[in-house]
């Protein structure tokens, strides 16, 4: 019994491949087509922290002021924003060839700290939105006298 167990696999057959190639591989072919067929972005941000708040820029190339919606709820942050970048076309023009199309632009993550949604503040220009979130303070341990 202990010999037919320890001999080696031949090459070439599906015991001497790796079992999890072929998930990897189409992870991987999945990975690589995200950018071609993708209508929903992952906006590339930026956090840093100073002079007790946070600083958080991202990048929203193409996208209107108007278009952008933030969301804060204690320590979580939602950036979302719509891209339309179909531009007007002249009668009798035939497309050749467009990349742009409809995208979208979402991000959302968690803050170290909670921050002071009331005094937040958002700025927007040439195409970088950078939010300025003041962090509350945080809470005051109690201690409780046992009766």
């Amino acid at each position: 019994m202990f010999s037919l167990l320890s001999r080696p696999v031949p090459q070439g057959t599906a015991l001497s491949r790796d079992p999890f190639s072929l998930v990897d591989a189409m992870f991987n072919e999945l990975a690589s087509q995200r950018g071609s067929t993708s209508l929903v972005s992952r906006a590339r941000i930026d956090v840093s922290e100073r002079n007790g708040a946070y600083e958080v820029r991202a990048e929203l190339p193409g996208v209107k002021k108007d278009d952008i919606t933030i969301d804060i709820d204690g320590a979580s942050v939602s950036i979302s924003a719509k891209l339309s970048s179909q531009s007007e076309r002249k009668e009798g023009e035939r497309v050749l060839y467009s990349e742009r199309s409809h995208e979208s632009y979402a991000r959302a993550f968690e803050l170290p700290q909670a921050v002071d949604a009331q005094s937040a503040e958002a700025k927007f220009e040439n195409g970088v939105l950078t939010l300025t979130l003041p962090k509350k303070d945080a809470p005051k341990s109690t201690r409780l006298a046992v009766r």
